[in-house]
């Protein structure tokens, strides 16, 4: 009886590899070519050939692709996108470390963002705490996506914009807030910036967030609250730029989600389009042309014909 129940497992096992070698063969290439593997190296030449240094900005560390803007109140972060369609933990996270669960990620540590964020004159608060409840809380930080499409044009969003609540077309509602995260010192006196590990821009709850929404959202699979808004977000590793400002209005959404909230109007900043001081500080440069393209084929010069008398 076992032997025959071993072929039985064995013939499953064989249907569904058939099966799943039939589904990648009638994917797109596109598909195919969105999910290719980049190294960290290829993502960073990526974006540093596609994207110029903004103007008038202080780098904080030149291979880290971080700036700041004192008068303009902002911080400047290059990176790519990381994920598409998957539930969400955070929306950016340093390159490397929480990519699978992030719509963003970044080539910045967490912790030189933290320190942009004290140069621009943002006040961190605390991050979430548990039993009671209590939302992270500090200085509210605007965060906006700015993105080239194939044609040059720049465009751009508020983050929350690529962001929804699982199983609505509605985008995430709720403001970060520059929480601060936490210094931890080992055994051997060094000091770790706990937000390093992961949790820079959070949707779900963390004591180790950088920024953090204010709002109850869990961590836990079964209980995540958001998702990536999937027909908003361009292909996997296009380069894009974020630019976190300063607000100073009271995080939206200072309070639990609740079945009270659903059909509240829509925050006015959600549709509101993007400064233009924003938008300028993305310069993309020209997307090379292969060498075959670039050269034109000229047809090759005839004589004219004569005709005798």
């Amino acid at each position: 009886m076992s032997k025959i129940t071993l072929m039985g497992s064995h013939s499953r096992q064989f249907v569904v590899s058939v099966l799943l070698i039939a589904f990648c063969c009638e994917r797109p290439t596109s598909c195919c070519e969105e999910d290719e593997w980049k190294s960290q190296a290829d993502l960073l030449k990526l974006v540093a050939d596609r994207f110029e240094e903004p103007k008038d900005c202080k780098s904080l560390h030149r291979e880290n692709r971080i700036w700041i803007n004192r008068d303009e109140q902002v911080v400047i972060l290059d990176g790519y996108i990381a994920q598409r369609e998957v539930p969400l933990e955070l929306f950016a996270c340093p390159a490397g470390t929480k990519d699978h669960e992030a719509i963003v990620a970044v080539f910045s540590r967490a912790q030189l963002v933290h320190a942009g964020l004290l140069a621009i004159s943002a006040q961190p608060g605390s991050t979430a705490t548990f039993e009671p409840f209590k939302p992270a809380h500090g200085t509210t930080i605007r965060v906006y996506v700015l993105w080239p499409e194939p044609d040059g044009k720049i465009k751009g969003t508020l983050a929350q914009n690529w962001i929804r609540k699982s199983g609505t077309k509605k985008p995430m509602e709720w403001d970060w807030v520059f929480a601060g995260s936490k210094i931890y010192k080992d055994e051997e006196g060094k000091e770790h910036y706990l937000g390093d590990s992961g949790e820079l821009i959070s949707v779900s709850n963390f004591t180790t967030s950088t920024m953090d929404v204010a709002v109850k959202s869990e961590q836990s699979n079964a209980n995540l609250i958001f998702e990536a808004f999937t027909e908003r977000i361009p292909p996997k590793n296009t380069p894009v730029r974020l630019v976190l400002t300063l607000s100073d209005e009271p995080p939206f959404g200072a309070s639990e989600l609740g079945p009270s909230k659903e059909n509240r109007e829509e925050p006015k900043h959600l549709s509101a389009k993007v400064p233009e001081n924003i938008l300028k500080l993305l310069v993309a440069k020209p997307v090379p042309v292969p060498e075959s393209k670039s050269k034109e084929i000229k047809p090759a010069k005839t004589q004219p014909t004569t005709t005798k008398k």
